[in-house]
């Protein structure tokens, strides 16, 4: 950040505190907590592994390691003395459809995209039973949500280079399926699908079949021009597209996401919601921010491929060959010792997880330099030792 950038900031803050002094409105939590957007978030020190500190290297739940882009606490930061207004309005909406050059009314936002994929399944199978057909392992949501209402959930294999089997999936739909769902890029794998196949893919699937694409590690795709499936979900009537704020944009604990679709699969959906009831001043505030900021998404991106490069290496000097993926972590084979790893690096407050649904896999986020370097220094001593 700028000196300039830096300087503003504090002018802004300075003026707003003084503003609410004046006003009374000034107590103790808020001047720590102004004086912690001024000034920053504190480097932690992970050189010393084991200090008092659970989170001190959060590698677990794939979280963007530079944090929100400054202009996104900036918003909300302006946004704190109108919590007591309730935001029904449409300025999300309006900033995600010129963001995307589509229409506004294309455009469905929820309480991160877990929330779209939620009203996705009940939407389907309210009045009705049916199946759905998923690649496995991938992002649960749809699935599990599916087999919580007591319908049928068909997985099908990934292919033996991890990919998703699109043409195992095409031949498992039947006049019963009533959602196709894809995470592409993949979790956990991270693999991608290629951007024709995927079309053709999706222009075989029956009209009354929905496809629900899940982008949110999009922009850590590393193909270059790789086509998003947004401009199909323009398209077709029986597409949807999801995406979220948590990764990219570094605003995972403010729950922001969004599908986008034909505005008749959209209604359907949004009739079975909570309605506008489910917007949130500080989170449109944040999102808001974070699309006035393309750098910082450039940045994170940048900052997440070095970090993968670094663990590549570094587990790859160990003995072990982590798949290369385009997302935000990076999924390894650790062998059937993987949940005893996982104890013994929490214990030095290193979080990571096993790959849902892979035995035998590990999950790693990928961290901030010294947390990467941190996790490598740690693994690599549990790996000698076993």
């Amino acid at each position: 950040m700028s000196r300039l950038s830096t300087l503003n900031r504090r002018s802004f803050f300075h003026r707003a505190l003084a503003g609410a002094a004046a006003m009374g409105l000034v107590s103790q939590p808020w001047r720590l907590a102004a004086a912690q957007l001024v000034e920053g978030t504190p480097i932690r020190d992970v050189r010393s592994v084991g200090l008092d500190d659970p989170a001190l290297v959060q590698l677990s739940i794939n979280e963007n390691p530079l944090g929100s882009s400054p202009r996104a606490i900036e918003a909300v930061a302006k946004s704190m003395f109108g919590m007591n207004r309730y935001p029904f309005h449409d300025q999300l909406e309006k900033a995600l459809a010129k963001h995307h050059d589509v229409p506004m009314e294309t455009i469905l936002t929820g309480v991160g995209s877990s929330e779209i994929l939620n009203l996705l399944v009940l939407a389907a199978f309210w009045d009705r039973g049916g199946n759905i057909v998923t690649a496995f392992p991938s992002y649960p949501s749809v699935p599990g949500k599916t087999e919580e209402l007591g319908r049928e959930v068909r997985k099908i294999p990934l292919e033996p280079d991890y990919g998703i089997d699109l043409e195992a999936m095409a031949n498992a739909i039947d006049s019963e399926t009533r959602i196709v769902t894809i995470c592409n890029p993949n979790n956990p794998t991270g693999q991608l699908l290629d951007a024709a196949e995927l079309r053709q893919f999706i222009d075989a699937v029956p009209k009354d079949v929905i496809v629900c694409i899940d982008e949110a590690y999009i922009h850590f795709v590393e193909v270059p021009d790789y086509p998003s499936t947004i401009p199909l979900a323009q398209e077709k009537e029986n597409v949807l597209v999801t995406r979220t704020f948590s990764k990219a944009y570094g605003l995972g604990g403010v729950r922001v996401g969004y599908g986008i679709g034909h505005p008749d699969l959209l209604k359907r959906l949004a009739r079975l919601g909570i309605g506008r009831l489910n917007k949130n001043t500080l989170s449109i505030a944040a999102a808001l921010g974070a699309l006035e900021d393309p750098d910082h998404v450039t940045r994170s991106v940048e900052l997440v491929r070095e970090g993968k490069r670094y663990l590549y290496a570094q587990l790859k000097d160990m003995g072990y060959e982590p798949l290369r993926t385009q997302t935000i972590f990076v999924t390894v084979e650790v062998g059937p010792d993987t949940e005893t790893f996982i104890e013994l690096l929490q214990e030095q407050k290193i979080a990571v997880r096993q790959a849902f649904d892979m035995d035998g896999y590990m999950r790693v986020s990928v961290g901030l330099p010294r947390e990467n370097e941190a996790f490598a220094q740690e693994f690599r001593k549990l790996a000698v030792r076993n």
